[in-house]
């Protein structure tokens, strides 16, 4: 059950709360996907202290960017308490994980931003009004683009590892956040300074790399992986960062992504965990439909503590694709083995490159230390319409499926050649000439949904379908 709210009356509740809850919000993010044309499904993520009683918050407020605000619900984890809300997922030994997800009509297509301000984050952040960081308000928002020429083809970027990290002093600390769009949008990360409310920085920040300043305290943000280094840490405390994650689409923005992350640095001679990869290609790395992908990672604890072995990629979401990647891990006291395994699949074919994060975890502090290895992989190859024979005629179509326009290669075709596009139910959707053994051909004007294109007269040339997100 929601409760719509004024944005005066949301705001009003925010400054009451201010002084009668404890603190607990530690990082999060807003991701929101469109299912339908003027209307977009949100989730509030959240990562808070575990044991925070009365601050524990089975619904946030969510403003949609068009003046509407809204109470909504906690929908992940158990029900413990028996309220009918569920109560979060405990994520780490002292981090819970809260999702808190609703639906949205809008007016009129545009630029939305969408937000939620809580009123406290936890105490003791060294870099965030220090030492009131528990009196400072926590904001995180994201940016939606809906437009008529692109109905149902918006979806922010899915960030796959949780944004709280350990690290220690004087070790270099890395982090993936690992952002996927399933949009097939390029995606560009920067650091960024967290936010009280839209568009009003935190108080009193201070970026991480300046307290205990020095040659070897650095902090930076590869734009195009998204790989976060601070190398390195050089005071013990609690640390807030921000990064916003923006998508792309010929060029112009479509998404943003605000995420405010949390880094732990303790004091020790602790040594994370080691991590090693059967793949090692630094860069991009091609393979083509049909063929299969084997990844071996090893972790070791050099501590001698139980370490944890996962892996992160869109293409192990089954949200997103019908045949999935798998990932599968075993350990036994410090050691850990897994195997990623991808059969690469028609609807693989993308422009983007898929990134795939390895993760090794031990049972260091209240997270744990961490160590990322990432490798990325884009498929090069073509999608038949069937497997070729001596003298057969063959049409390519790639990417697909795609969300405005497909390469289309002719094979042993006489040119120009006609074509036609139908609609799934049989109807003429568009026709043209192709003039080149290669073209482009447009799908923007057209509703996503399944085509098949017809080249050519002769019954050997045959059909291929081309789905159109």
């Amino acid at each position: 059950m929601t409760t719509r709210l004024t944005p005066f009356f949301a705001f009003l509740f925010c400054c009451s709360a201010l002084s009668l809850q404890a603190t607990h919000n530690r990082s999060g993010e807003i991701e929101y996907r469109q299912v339908g044309p003027k209307e977009l499904e949100a989730s509030v993520i959240t990562y808070t202290n575990a044991n925070t009683g009365p601050a524990d918050r089975d619904t946030v407020t969510i403003c949609w960017g068009d003046g509407a605000c809204e109470r909504i619900a906690r929908v992940n984890g158990p029900d413990l308490n028996g309220n009918g809300v569920p109560d979060g997922e405990i994520v780490a030994p002292n981090v819970k994980m809260n999702i808190y997800t609703y639906t949205h009509q809008y007016e009129d297509f545009g630029y939305y931003v969408i937000s939620m301000t809580d009123p406290n984050r936890n105490g003791g952040i060294l870099n965030i009004n220090f030492p009131n960081s528990d009196q400072t308000r926590f904001h995180i928002e994201s940016g939606a683009f809906l437009s008529e020429a692109a109905a149902m083809n918006n979806h922010s970027p899915v960030l796959l590892e949780p944004p709280v990290g350990y690290g220690i002093v004087g070790q270099p600390f890395v982090h993936v956040p690992n952002a996927f769009d399933i949009d097939d949008d390029s995606l560009a990360y920067a650091l960024a300074v967290p936010l009280q409310g839209r568009g009003v920085e935190v108080p009193g920040y201070i970026w991480p790399n300046l307290i205990g300043a020095g040659p070897d305290n650095q902090l930076s943000i590869d734009p195009e992986t998204g790989v976060l280094t601070w190398d390195a840490p050089q005071i013990a405390g609690e640390y807030n960062i921000a990064m916003v994650i923006r998508s792309y689409r010929d060029g112009e923005l479509v998404d943003a992504v605000l995420r405010e992350m949390q880094i732990l640095v303790a004091t020790g001679n602790h040594l994370p965990p080691g991590l090693t990869l059967s793949e090692t290609e630094p860069g991009i790395i091609d393979v083509a439909v049909g063929e299969t992908v084997r990844v071996e990672a090893a972790a070791v604890s050099p501590e001698g503590q139980t370490v944890e072995l996962t892996a992160s990629c869109g293409l192990l979401e089954d949200d997103f694709y019908a045949s999935t990647a798998t990932f599968t891990a075993a350990g036994a006291m410090n050691e850990a083995e897994g195997v990623f395994t991808w059969v690469v699949r028609e609807e693989h074919i993308r422009r983007q490159p898929y990134q795939v994060a390895f993760r090794a975890r031990d049972e260091f502090g209240e997270t744990g230390a961490v160590s990322f290895r990432i490798l990325r992989y884009r498929v090069s190859g073509v999608v038949s319409a069937k497997a070729p024979e001596s003298g057969e005629k063959t049409l390519e179509v790639f990417p697909n499926p795609a969300p405005n326009m497909v390469q289309v290669r002719l094979n042993n075709v006489t040119l120009p050649a006609v074509y036609q596009l139908y609609r799934a139910n049989g109807q003429l959707a568009a026709s043209g000439l192709f003039r080149q053994e290669r073209e482009e051909l447009g799908l923007s004007t057209l509703p996503p949904g399944m085509y098949f294109l017809k080249v050519g007269d002769a019954p050997e040339q045959g059909t291929v379908k081309i789905f159109r997100r």
